[in-house]
């Protein structure tokens, strides 16, 4: 078949976005062809033949959708009212090739934009599933904008910890000094510093570099620096390049965990504040700590 972008040339009339199409290029054949019924590997994503059948599809039978659209996946069931009742509906993940942006795209040729760049919406997921295929411990990124604030919340860990509620793997904190200066203070020291099993780096930056930070500001997104989570705790090369781009007076908490009572969690850092980066399980995850940190208690206003 050739590439993937020669593929969609040849069948679809468009040139495909750089980003997309090396990520086809490398993932493609992981993806399924019914992400509507038999799920994805990355979230509702579609292989070379659910996108040439599905664009087709919404091209013959929609009169205004755009011939430089191209439909790459499956978003899920939406609702809209018709004729004053309530109606579901397919909604899609649509690629605009002119621009590169990502939208939502209902069945009946509504969209809804969700990010002006593929590689900016996919980073935070592609990170969860590097991360769960890499390593069995939950990893959670929680940013300060002060310089304590990161060890006051890892003794709660450890308070947590000791307490037997939770299975504590490695709790790191990093503070950034006014001067620019790093200190790292770790539960454990990882024996091998070489050898590294995978590069992942790069995409917790991206990732990062995604959210809306408070009082931080990063530089470009890393290239393929190489680091790797192991066994015991999270390598020092990893914690170096990434507290290269935290801005100074400000600190970090890095948290792997087995096992967590989420209630005892709860209780112990509702309206502790900080920013949720990362958390390996999913976006929803992330948002519930978030809201979590803010002060809004589950059910809770």
């Amino acid at each position: 078949m050739g590439s993937f972008a020669d593929y969609a040339s040849q069948a679809l009339g468009v040139r495909l976005p750089e980003d997309y199409a090396g990520f086809m290029e490398t993932y493609g054949k992981r993806l399924s062809e019914d992400p509507l019924h038999g799920g994805s590997w990355l979230r509702g994503l579609g292989s070379p033949d659910f996108i040439i059948g599905t664009t087709l599809a919404f091209r013959s039978r929609i009169s205004n959708f755009r011939s430089e659209n191209v439909v790459i996946g499956y978003v899920g069931i939406k609702t809209i009212i018709v004729n004053k009742a309530p109606e579901e509906i397919d909604e899609y993940l649509m690629l605009d090739t002119r621009d590169g942006s990502v939208l939502a795209v209902d069945s009946f040729g509504a969209t809804n934009r969700i990010s002006s760049s593929f590689d900016e919406w996919i980073e935070p997921e592609l990170l969860r599933i590097k991360i769960k295929e890499m390593y069995t411990s939950i990893l959670t990124v929680i940013v300060f904008d002060d310089e304590l604030k990161a060890e006051e919340a890892r003794l709660k860990v450890l308070k947590l910890s000791r307490e037997g509620l939770i299975e504590l793997e490695d709790a790191v904190v990093v503070v950034k000094e006014q001067d620019g200066t790093a200190r790292y203070h770790q539960m454990h020291r990882t024996a091998r510093k070489g050898g590294f099993a995978g590069s992942i780096t790069g995409f917790i930056v991206g990732a990062i570099l995604l959210h809306p930070l408070i009082g931080l500001v990063f530089g470009a997104v890393m290239g393929a620096a190489s680091a790797s989570l192991y066994d015991v705790g999270i390598d020092d090369r990893f914690m170096r390049e990434l507290s290269e781009r935290f801005k100074p007076g400000s600190s970090a908490m890095f948290t792997l965990v087995r096992k967590a009572d989420p209630e005892r969690a709860a209780e112990e850092f509702l309206g502790f504040g900080g920013k949720v980066l990362v958390n390996s399980v999913s976006k929803e995850r992330e948002a519930a700590i978030q809201k979590l940190l803010d002060g809004v208690s589950e059910g809770g206003d």
